[in-house]
């Protein structure tokens, strides 16, 4: 009998992979465990289970998992052995983490002369599969391969290299052998330093990476329960080798009896009571379901399901069971039309199914986690449009967290020879796929485009994001030394607030979850109780607190001292035109301009010297917008490194007479963006994301009104989000935009509106 040598390279992968590589291992363990059963010798070499694997940053996008090259060629064994089976991935597809592979082939070769190796993929599946052949063998200097599944594969080969013998390909192929796996040992866990792995993992979750869908705190371990999957959806590298024309069974599963010995074994040797089931598809089939669930009742598990199961196959008993035992159900739901979901993709869904296992996991109390995907080949915008409808709808209504993804061509796939014989990519990158998912489309649609695409992703999800009501702005006062022609608060009478009654409020607010606090006014610094309101704030634990003002009273430099160091987390300046002539035509106060700038001047560096995040708002009116450009290098020589650009609001004292055209200024703000924006980080705020094509992201800021609550003097509280929604109304053109889901419309100004703006808030 032969000694084989097993390698799990250490991973260099980018920082936003997708899928789950600290089970990378879980196929060579796999494939240690069935060479072991048929009589060899076999070691275990994992990058993944050594005492100080971990997650290390390597700089330029990449992160390591495991331990640096050098130490894992440090641990080689003195011996040489028979062969060498290094374990592939589709992690080690991309350019950087290839190189490096290539390197460790080549250290091989020189410290084990003639020993064959093969590079394996040992593949179990319930992650990624990307193609591959012999190129990818020339590239790293391999002589031989086994592709897909190791039974019936790679121990063969393996056989023939020891003896001398010359296998018929360079490649083995493995298809499906065994009718059940129940036939197949159990991974080889004894063969590598279980302990050591799960202090891996606990190093991975501490490093708070990245935020995954099921926690990653040891002890746990990822376990197969079924292989394969008996849909065919056109984005899924489920059943490689199928796509290979080879013939196998297309869904096999270990049986009751086997999972519930694979659960003792876990249990009574290692200490795990928690799984990461990665099945393909684990409730394809009914009965494999419960009986999963009853090992898991049984031995008291935990079970976590990253991978989507099928809405439409389960029932609401299961979901019930499932809430004891489960901390978050993921569903793969992809699209809410039928058109997309089963004639593009090839689901065979049931599109209501989603909803009811969404009212069913409401009424269990389990968090539901819904998988939905935009821009597969020949999908229109309007049909994207109605899946991320679909999708607020659910979570809005029933708590159904959507994760939103693109459709991405795996090498391999259905979508893939789609895009490739359609000329549909617009950035060919068949090997590093991982960013591609969240962050970047690839493929141009029949009536969209990627950046319109991506531009949909980045609403939906900021608007997600900000959803839950998180900050309280509260106009402090009514009082001010300004008299600006667009304030929002300016037909107000001029006292302050009842401090009493506000510091109780913004208790209130806290106790409710508000972590987020925003002082303005009137102008604030007018107050004789700010800071007591801001001590306040900090006493109850608001995470962020922020003073809006006019900068004028931070003339003194005593006073800036004051402000900065008063326990602001931010401090924003207004600062409305870039010379005393338009500044103060804006903000109706003599003076004012050189005061806001001897503020900025002295209050800038002290925020840089304690921590404190400093920038600057300007309000776009018809007399500041023509020199925006100007503003800009006003900025740039006081050295502000943030900027909220402003449009009006029907609110307060402003008129649609102050509004600039919101086309034309927008194209001054992309100007000042491209002039100033490798200096100045913007924010635009109070815009339809339609006036800034290609500058979208700059105008995401604008979704945080979704989370703001206004307090006034009065002690009225508005929801600022509900008012201006009010103010604000979709055109024709909104019918078919992407963004439209996150987006309120355009502003009008009617009469009737400032009558009822009146009688709400008084003249």
């Amino acid at each position: 009998m032969a000694n084989y040598l097993l390698v799990q390279p250490p991973l260099l992968l980018h920082a936003d992979f997708i899928d789950y590589p600290y089970f990378a291992s879980l196929g060579l363990w796999q494939a240690a465990a069935e060479l072991r059963a048929a009589g060899h010798t076999v070691q275990v070499l994992d990058a993944l289970c050594q005492p100080s694997s971990g997650l290390l940053s390597e700089g330029t996008g990449m992160i390591r998992l495991g331990i640096p090259m050098s130490g894992l060629t440090a641990k080689l064994p003195a011996q040489a052995p028979d062969a060498i089976v290094l374990a592939h991935s589709p992690w080690l597809r991309s350019r950087p983490a290839s190189a490096e592979l290539r390197s460790l082939v080549e250290h091989l070769n020189k410290r084990y002369v003639h020993v064959p190796q093969v590079l394996a993929d040992c593949d179990v599946g319930g992650m990624h599969f990307i193609e591959w052949g012999e190129p990818e063998l020339d590239d790293l200097g391999l002589q031989w391969g086994c592709k897909y599944e190791a039974e019936g594969a790679l121990g063969p080969m393996l056989q023939q290299l020891v003896d001398g013998q010359v296998p018929p390909a360079r490649i083995a192929v493995g298809a499906p052998t065994v009718e059940a796996l129940d036939d197949l040992p159990l991974p080889a866990y004894d063969l590598i330093d279980f302990a050591a792995f799960g202090k891996f993992l606990g190093r991975v979750a501490k490093s708070r990476h990245k935020r995954e869908i099921f926690a990653l705190d040891p002890p746990l371990v990822a376990v197969k329960t079924s292989r394969g999957c008996v849909y065919k959806c056109n984005f899924c590298t489920s059943n490689p080798w199928s796509r290979a024309g080879l013939e196998g069974k297309a869904y096999r599963r270990h049986s009751t009896d086997q999972l519930r010995a694979h659960a003792k074994l876990l249990r009574d040797t290692y200490g795990v009571r928690r799984w990461v089931v990665l099945d393909e598809l684990v409730n394809v089939h009914p009965g494999h379901f419960d009986g999963l669930l009853d090992v898991a009742e049984e031995f008291g598990l935990q079970l976590d399901f990253p991978n989507g199961m099928r809405a439409d196959r389960l029932s609401e008993q299961q979901v019930q069971r499932l809430a004891t035992i489960t901390p978050v159900l993921s569903v793969s739901a992809e699209s809410a039309v039928e058109r997309v979901a089963n004639d593009l993709i090839g689901k065979r869904f049931d599109l209501q199914a989603t909803e009811r296992v969404a009212q069913w996991c409401q009424a269990a109390g389990l968090r539901l986690v819904v998988h939905w995907m935009i821009g597969q080949p020949g999908e229109t915008r309007v049909e994207i449009l109605h899946t991320l409808k679909t999708a607020w709808t659910l979570y809005e209504k029933l708590q159904a967290e959507p994760l939103l993804q693109f459709a991405t061509p795996i090498l391999g796939t259905a979508l893939h020879q789609t895009a490739t014989a359609q000329k549909l990519w617009t950035t060919r990158e068949d090997r590093d796929i991982g960013p591609l998912f969240q962050g970047k489309p690839v493929l141009t649609g029949r009536d969209w485009t990627p950046g319109e695409l991506w531009a949909a992703k980045q609403v939906f999800e900021t608007k997600l994001a900000m959803w839950r009501p998180r900050k309280v702005i509260m106009n402090t006062t009514y009082v001010c030394n300004n008299h600006c022609v667009f304030c929002a608060t300016g037909n107000r009478s001029d006292w302050h607030g009842d401090t009493e009654k506000q510091i109780g409020f913004l208790a209130e607010r806290r106790q409710q979850g508000f972590d987020l606090c925003d002082f303005d006014g009137g102008e604030p610094t007018t107050n004789p109780h700010l800071f007591e309101l801001i001590r306040a704030a900090k006493g109850l634990g608001y995470q962020q607190i922020n003073l809006t003002t006019n900068g004028r009273m931070m003339a003194l430099p005593r006073n800036a001292e004051k402000v900065v160091r008063s326990g602001l987390t931010s401090l924003l300046v207004s600062l409305h035109g870039p010379n005393e002539a338009v500044h103060e035509e804006n903000v109706q106060a003599k003076g004012a301009f050189r005061q806001t700038i001897s503020g900025i001047a002295h209050a800038r560096p002290l925020a840089e010297k304690h921590g404190v995040e400093f920038g600057v708002n300007v309000t776009l009116t018809k007399i500041n917008t023509p020199v925006l450009l100007e503003y800009g290098q006003l900025l740039v020589d006081l050295g502000v490194k943030l900027c909220n650009v402003q449009f009006l609001t029907p609110f307060g004292r402003a008129s649609a007479e102050c509004q600039p055209d919101p086309a034309e200024a927008a194209a001054l703000v992309m100007q000042l963006i491209d002039q100033f924006g490798d200096k100045i980080r913007f924010q635009i705020i109070n815009l339809p994301l339609c006036f800034l094509p290609g500058y979208e992201a700059y105008g995401l800021s604008d979704i945080g009104k979704l989370q703001r609550h206004m307090i006034f003097v009065t002690m009225d509280d508005v929801n600022l989000f509900d008012y201006l929604q009010s103010r604000r109304r979709h055109e024709a053109k909104c019918e078919t935009c992407l963004m439209s889901t996150a987006c309120e419309g355009f502003y009008y100004w009617p009469k009737e509106w400032k009558d009822q703006a009146q009688a709400r808030w008084g003249d």
